[in-house]
């Protein structure tokens, strides 16, 4: 792995940190299951906080996934680094073995040719 690529992992691993950690703090927040044993309301009041709680919950709902988006965003741009480095680093690696065999090679014609 080179240089670049783990500079780039510490520089976006932060944002990354912070994005796990509002993920963590939505999850604690959101709390219940959905679907519990609530009462329905029988006034039109009732019915009115019963659904402002719900578009709340919504809301809340939705902030949630836009963080869980923005993390794996941050994830896929650092894994596209990091397959590009290996990229490189399998090249660099591909012509240090050719160089290193065609060394041998000549090594061994010098010794056997004396």
């Amino acid at each position: 792995m080179g240089l670049g690529a783990l500079n780039t992992i510490l520089t976006t691993a932060p944002l990354i940190i912070q994005g796990a950690a509002r993920l963590v703090r939505a999850l604690k927040e959101k709390g219940g299951t959905p679907g519990g044993s609530e009462d329905i309301p029988a006034s039109l009041e009732g019915l009115k906080t019963e659904i402002r709680r719900i578009h709340g919950r919504l809301d809340a709902a939705n902030e949630f996934d836009i963080e869980q988006i923005k993390l794996i965003e941050e994830l896929a741009k650092q894994n596209e680094l990091l397959a590009g480095s290996l990229k490189k680093s399998a090249r660099q690696m591909s012509i240090i073995a050719l160089v290193a065999i065609v060394a041998l090679g000549v090594a061994v014609i010098l010794v056997f040719s004396e």
